[in-house]
């Protein structure tokens, strides 16, 4: 794991719960997913505190924090 790529971004998922997240990214890119159902930008990486990968809608990052 190459934790000196990880960031905190402080996020909004589709509940609108915001929380600061951990994670290291891995890709952009365009599409959809079971959780966001419209095509738009979206950031894979892996979340540290879930321990598994994700896809975080950019629209919905309101902030970043590289460490």
């Amino acid at each position: 794991m190459e934790m000196e790529k990880m960031v905190k971004i402080l996020y909004t998922n589709y509940r609108g719960e915001t929380s600061i997240r951990e994670i290291i990214p891995q890709k952009i890119w365009f599409g959809k997913t079971e959780w966001h159902p419209e095509s738009q930008w979206l950031l894979d990486a892996y979340d540290i505190n879930k321990k598994e990968n994700r896809s975080f809608a950019i629209k919905d990052i309101k902030s970043w924090l590289t460490l």
